[in-house]
């Protein structure tokens, strides 16, 4: 028989001509399969059209399979078995993986994360390969594509082929070197905020993003030592020198720790500057398995990071 001419025939049929054949009981096959005795009566009636065979003999105490039911008990086992794999999700091993996935994560971020993640991968996927892009025009494109699986950045990609997930808050704050004057403050006033140069470290692909739009405003016409898109080197001027930097505390202890700096309250005036990290990924990957473990390791490790910044300020 071709396969188009299974559409002539309810295969649920053959789940409970398997069942039936398990508990040789109308009684016992209906509580198992949560139907009536009358249901399953009903499709024993359509069985024996279609087989056109009795199947079951009524005995006392129960059904007694017929010779043709018998030859048919094993055949079913093994096409049940196989239309189970074929609709069941696949079972995802870590460990067996040797996929390559692609990501586009801010840098600062990428820093901080990176390690402990890839650390992982070594012992729970060895195999797992990791590339780190760039986020850039083609990022959406290459979402769509596959050939960029997932982001972490603060853009907000309101697009309905898109799933977004909230990894951490994005407060700015003022940051300095922990020798600087500033450097026990709480809060800069509008004054305080301008009385030293600034380092602004630019992303170009951030341009247009509305948070990254403020901070440039914020800087307009202030005394920019030192425009750079390297994190290390915006860090590092800072640490060595009285500049001030516009940033973030979330996600970004470790860096802050390596770098001695601190984080001050920016004028109250100035203070609304909020956005939120979030990994972003297309929808034709929602489902694959190995997709979701990943993005389920990535979120975990944002998550520790959040973690250790909240025992650091309780500590502190």
């Amino acid at each position: 028989m071709k396969p188009d001419n299974l559409r002539r025939y309810d295969l649920n049929l053959l789940v409970i001509l398997h069942v039936l054949l398990d508990e040789c009981s109308v009684s016992r096959a209906a509580e198992r399969l949560h139907l009536s005795q009358s249901a399953i009566s009903r499709s024993l009636g359509r069985l024996r059209d279609i087989f056109e065979d009795a199947l079951f003999i009524r005995r006392p105490h129960g059904l007694q399979p017929t010779t043709r039911a018998i030859e048919l008990q094993a055949e079913l086992a093994d096409v049940l078995g196989m239309v189970s794999r074929v609709v069941a999700p696949p079972e995802f091993d870590p460990f067996r993986c040797s996929q390559q996935f692609t990501l586009s994560i801010m840098e600062h971020l990428s820093m901080q994360i990176m390690p402990p993640l890839l650390a992982r991968l070594r012992k729970e996927a060895p195999d797992v390969k990791v590339q780190v892009s760039p986020w850039s025009h083609h990022s959406l494109s290459d979402m769509s594509t596959g050939k960029l699986d997932m982001s972490i950045n603060i853009i907000p990609l309101e697009r309905p082929d898109l799933h977004r997930q909230v990894v951490g808050p994005v407060a700015a704050k003022v940051l300095v070197s922990r020798n600087h004057p500033y450097a026990r403050l709480e809060k800069l006033t509008r004054a305080q905020y301008l009385a030293y140069p600034h380092v602004s470290l630019t992303i170009a692909e951030y341009a247009e993003n509305p948070f990254a739009s403020k901070i440039a405003m914020m800087l307009a016409n202030r005394d920019i030592m030192l425009s750079t898109g390297d994190p290390h080197l915006a860090f590092e001027v800072v640490s060595q020198t009285d500049a001030l930097m516009i940033g973030t505390t979330s996600l970004s202890y470790l860096l802050l720790d390596r770098y001695q700096l601190k984080a001050v309250s920016l004028p109250d005036e100035m203070a609304a500057l909020f956005s939120h990290y979030q990994l972003t990924w297309h929808r034709l990957m929602n489902q694959d398995s190995a997709h979701m473990w990943l993005r389920g390791l990535l979120f975990e490790e944002c998550q520790k990071l959040l973690q250790v910044e909240i025992s650091q300020r309780g500590a502190a």
